[in-house]
């Protein structure tokens, strides 16, 4: 990875554009003779601008209620949050000195964390931001947790041995939890973390690695990827999807009984996913975002007017699909975001 990177993002080769993917997949749509019965999904309508990101990046974007979200990020130099009240997006101000932000869970209204670059960790209780003391000085990039006194967070720098990092919060304190031993060579950075429960949560990571607690220890899974596995999320202990691809974008299901990977070629790699039913969001470079059916595998890819990274993709309960990112190739600067949004609509 670049030293200034803000996120595990390695530059696409030219020959995987957002062009040629929108070309190769125009014809996709998602399958119409499907089971009346099942279950309808949410399904992207056309993207706006959400709010003017033009200042720096932004890495994720969440929250409790889909009328008290957050947006982190900033710069190689410093952290930014931007807050939405369910009216307007203002800066948010996180406390000085605070690194790149890379990721929000919101557990509660007043209870908000955020982590970064460093081994930074941030809490905001709803009237103001405080900083959790960190176990770590490592990069962390992803947090969640089951409720507010059971939080994981994950990171790494991906470039040396034993730089895998994973924490876990108590409602006391953070502390580091081993890395155990993998089959898997050359692991050596967790992405990001998802769970249905306090004895369920999925952890992936670089190599296509995966881990599994099941409430009493972490163990391998293997999702039949070997490229980087960058963000996961589910609905539930049967339905979790993990994307990734560092030049083609591949996403891994779980059904709770086995991991299926697809490779999307020639989609660029996917850095963000989020669902709330058999449809699967994903956002990544390029300015590729769209939907991945998880019942039949078809990816349509949305018409996005913009070349720059989506990072994370995310819609809070009632509220629109927003997705987040930025030039992240440019590492000196100057740091441009984006943050677009989408009303869904329910199909079959």
């Amino acid at each position: 990875m670049p030293r200034h990177a803000p996120t595990p993002v390695l530059p696409v080769p030219p020959q995987v554009r957002r062009a040629a993917a929108l070309a190769a997949l125009a014809a996709l749509t998602l399958a119409s003779c499907s089971d009346p019965a099942q279950e309808t999904a949410p399904i992207a309508a056309s993207w706006e601008e959400a709010f003017d990101a033009s200042g720096g990046w932004l890495l994720n974007v969440g929250g409790p209620t889909a009328d008290q979200l957050y947006a982190v990020g900033g710069h190689p130099r410093g952290g930014d949050v931007q807050e939405f009240d369910g009216q307007t997006w203002a800066p948010g101000g996180p406390p000085f000195g605070t690194p790149l932000l890379n990721w929000v869970h919101g557990c509660a209204a007043d209870d908000v964390v955020v982590v970064g670059t460093r081994g930074a960790i941030l809490r905001f209780d709803g009237a103001s931001w405080t900083r959790d003391e960190s176990p770590t000085d490592k990069d962390l990039w992803g947090v969640w947790g089951a409720s507010c006194d059971d939080l994981w967070a994950v990171g790494g720098n991906g470039r040396e041995e034993g730089q895998a990092t994973i924490l876990r919060y108590d409602g006391t304190v953070w502390t580091e939890v081993e890395t155990p031993p993998l089959e898997r060579p050359q692991v050596w950075a967790w992405f990001k973390v998802w769970g249905s429960g306090p004895d369920d949560v999925f952890i992936v990571g670089q190599r296509g690695a995966v881990l599994h607690w099941n409430g009493s220890e972490l163990t391998e899974e293997f999702a039949g990827a070997s490229d980087d596995l960058i963000a996961v999320w589910g609905t539930g202990p049967d339905h979790v999807v993990a994307v990734g691809g560092r030049g083609i974008g591949i996403v891994s299901v779980w059904d709770g009984s086995e991991w299926t990977t697809t490779d999307l070629a020639p989609t660029p790699g996917l850095n963000g996913v989020w669902l709330d039913g058999p449809v699967a969001h994903v956002a990544g470079v390029l300015g590729t975002v769209g939907t991945f059916d998880t019942r039949t595998g078809e990816l349509t890819l949305a018409d996005v007017d913009t070349q720059l990274d989506f990072h994370a993709i995310h819609a809070a309960p009632g509220g629109p699909l927003i997705a987040v990112g930025g030039n992240f190739r440019s590492a000196d600067g100057p740091y441009e975001g984006i943050a677009l949004q989408a009303q869904r609509t329910s199909e079959p």
